[in-house]
């Protein structure tokens, strides 16, 4: 189920979008099933700003869900999913600003705190190469990671991060620039007495979602990469919204995801079935 990608390229371009992307209510069917376009796969992070408890292990009771609405990934659709990754996952990487202050980090990206999760050889016992593939509408399928936050807090901006080429087993390579590309960001509530995301009936996040929440989006390479065992590197790539008014979350347990979407309706190439286990985790 696990594999590690290689792949090799550096992009500096900054890109602003400023249209929105919609995910529409669960109806027990893939969208679209689709490879034309590449594949979205989001990094994860390994500084923990609260405890390590949970972590990526689910024996501490996990910090990775995944939610899918198309039968063919052959998993129980439309309800969240718990996913055991490793104990130095912290959790997707996400980092939150209010102006010029980080309210949140828990990957290091930014003021180059990561130690060797990136930029490393073998990127922290190699579990710093792993990915999640986050795309709401085609193959219909995407992961939220845990984050907690110990007192209310003001955020204005929210950057995940990506990997900026795809799979190097795609056929197609992920382009972040492309116009065909929307992107989504959500963060839900916290199950009460149980680490899951609240059941929105979809892919919309209760807490927050991109799709009615106004701001932009912004696209740019970190220049900070995930190095293969074989010293070859990948760019990690961040996703940004800026919100067009600050919110403020109470303290408490969340989740955050980050998607890309295709357009619709599908006219585009079909992967075969065989294809769908080695993208969901990487």
């Amino acid at each position: 189920m696990k594999k590690l990608i290689t792949i090799c390229a550096v992009v500096t371009v900054i890109l602003v979008l400023n249209g929105y992307s919609f995910a529409a209510p669960f109806n027990g069917a893939g969208d679209n099933e689709t490879d034309t376009l590449g594949n979205y796969y989001i990094i994860t992070g390994g500084l923990f700003p609260t405890g390590t408890t949970p972590n990526g292990d689910n024996g501490s009771g996990g910090t990775f869900r995944f939610l899918t609405d198309d039968p063919a990934w052959g998993y129980t659709i439309d309800s969240w999913q718990k996913d055991d990754w490793f104990s130095d996952n912290a959790g997707f990487a996400l980092t939150m600003k209010n102006g010029n202050s980080t309210v949140y980090n828990n990957n290091g990206i930014e003021d180059n705190t990561y130690g060797d999760y990136y930029n490393a050889s073998g990127s922290h016992g190699l579990h710093g190469l792993y990915r999640g593939y986050s795309m709401s509408n085609n193959w219909d399928w995407i992961y939220a990671g845990y984050f907690k936050l110990t007192q209310e807090t003001t955020i204005d901006t929210i950057i995940g991060y990506f990997d900026g080429n795809g799979g190097a087993a795609d056929p197609v390579a992920f382009d972040p620039f492309s116009p065909s590309i929307g992107y989504r960001m959500n963060i839900w509530s916290n199950v009460a007495d149980d680490l899951l995301p609240t059941n929105t009936g979809g892919f919309d996040g209760d807490v927050l979602t991109s799709d009615t929440t106004g701001g932009s989006f912004a696209v740019s390479n970190t220049g900070v990469v995930r190095v293969m065992p074989d010293s070859s590197t990948d760019p990690i790539y961040r996703l940004t919204y800026t919100l067009n008014t600050p919110i403020t979350l109470q303290a408490g347990e969340y989740w955050f995801s980050h998607d890309a979407t295709v357009p619709e309706p599908a006219t585009m190439a079909i992967l075969a079935i065989g294809g769908l286990l080695l993208r969901r985790k990487k």
